[in-house]
């Protein structure tokens, strides 16, 4: 990334705004899943807790796709203020209702953060490219990355001074303050809608699954984009979603309570080293470079089978996350690229469901999976599906360049998809 790049950013006053709202964002995000066990668990045990998350990944699901649809009819900036709303008043409910008193109010408040969650993401992923000009999407791409990163761990550290100082309700209120400083920026930035002059939409549920359904077709238009959704699910589901499992499970036997600390801390250097990577990237053949960047991510896997040193598990995990970081900047720069940007909310609800949508299973999946299989032969598994998916898509033609061709984009701009 170069400085003059960066400088150019940051001289934006809308991007200033844009990156402190996702920055105060992300640190609210962390210090809600640090703090709510923390209230939870002690007077209501691991079982709510687990169904709370349970409930918000849930509503989060089901809600993406409606989450697109008003990412695209709305400003966007103002549909992530909304979400922020959501969010504010379900940590109020954490507040209120984590430790004791009735489990409805509890329950409701996990539904709205997983509907703050699933109308902000697409929304986010949208604005930026309103934000910021397409010559500079690839470098903020990088640096919203890099900040979900740092504003990770930030928070998490954070979390965990809060709550060596003061009560845990006290840390939430700080969790909501984050959330407002996010509200205020986004109200500031104010956003105008895509679809000027589209007043006379037409409302009602019918009318939000035809527009979903436009957002579909936009995808299947363009096979290199449906292939590379359809590649992260099957990747999520055999590797990326095991591996929030079985590498804290592993590495806790073999090394030690501490390993998965050094783990953890390996992990967020690659991803920050892959966003950097990533936007340096200036070849005419991105996605071959984008996939390449993927098969490293087989070494986890391997380490799960053979009992390396935990130096050499750090180092595998730590490549790997290089490899997702550049993978991702480039992935999401060419979405930003590639389609419309009135049809930029539904398209990235859909790479969300499609990457993220069987994580949950995965999760619940994955410990039963190794009990029947045995690791290593998960393990081998992983490895064979990570392989064939990521250069099996190459074959579809656009993967490599990570655009349509040139013919066939010409086509797109001049025939758009309806919903009939």
């Amino acid at each position: 990334m170069t400085q003059a790049s960066v400088r150019t950013l940051l001289r934006d006053r809308r991007y200033q705004m844009f990156w402190l709202g996702q920055a105060t964002s992300t640190l609210g995000n962390q210090l809600t899943i640090v703090v709510l066990p923390a209230l939870v668990v002690p007077s209501r045990g691991a079982g709510m807790f687990g169904l709370l998350l349970a409930v918000e990944s849930a509503v989060m699901g089901v809600l993406l796709l409606l989450g697109g649809v008003v990412a695209d009819r709305y400003s966007r900036s103002l549909v992530m203020a909304a979400a922020d709303i959501f969010r504010i008043i379900g940590v109020g409910g954490f507040l209120l209702f984590a430790s004791d008193g009735p489990v409805g109010p509890l329950l409701v408040a996990a539904a709205l953060t997983g509907a703050g969650a699933a109308l902000y993401e697409p929304a986010h992923r949208a604005a930026l490219a309103q934000v910021v000009s397409e010559d500079l999407r690839q470098r903020a791409n990088a640096i919203d990355a890099a900040t979900k990163r740092v504003g990770g761990l930030v928070g998490a550290l954070l979390a965990g001074v809060l709550l060596s100082g003061i009560a845990p309700p006290r840390t939430l209120v700080v969790d909501l303050v984050t959330f407002v400083i996010s509200l205020v920026t986004l109200v500031w930035l104010r956003l105008p809608r895509i679809r000027v002059g589209d007043e006379q939409q037409e409302q009602g549920l019918r009318a939000v699954f035809a527009e979903a359904k436009t957002g579909l077709v936009e995808v299947r238009r363009r096979p290199w984009v449906a292939a590379l959704m359809l590649q992260g699910t099957a990747q999520v589901f055999f590797l990326f979603g095991p591996n929030y499992v079985l590498v804290p499970m592993v590495s806790q036997e073999r090394y030690g309570i501490e390993a998965f600390g050094w783990v953890s801390a390996a992990t967020f250097v690659g991803s920050v080293l892959g966003s950097v990577v990533g936007a340096r990237v200036t070849s005419k053949r991105p996605g071959l470079w984008a996939m390449n960047a993927l098969a490293p991510c087989l070494l986890t896997p391997v380490c799960l089978m053979v009992d390396v040193p935990l130096w050499g598990f750090c180092a595998a995990v730590g490549v790997g996350s290089v490899g997702v970081g550049c993978f991702m900047v480039l992935w999401y720069s060419s979405l930003q690229n590639e389609f419309p940007d009135e049809i930029q909310g539904r398209v990235f609800a859909l790479e969300a469901l499609a990457s993220f949508g069987l994580q949950p299973v995965a999760l619940a999946a994955a410990p039963l999976l190794v009990a029947v299989m045995g690791i290593t032969p998960f393990a081998v598994l992983s490895v064979i599906i990570l392989l064939t998916s990521t250069y099996a898509v190459l074959i579809v033609p656009g993967t490599v360049q990570l655009a349509s061709p040139a013919a066939v984009k010409d086509q797109l701009d001049h025939t758009p998809a309806t919903a009939s």
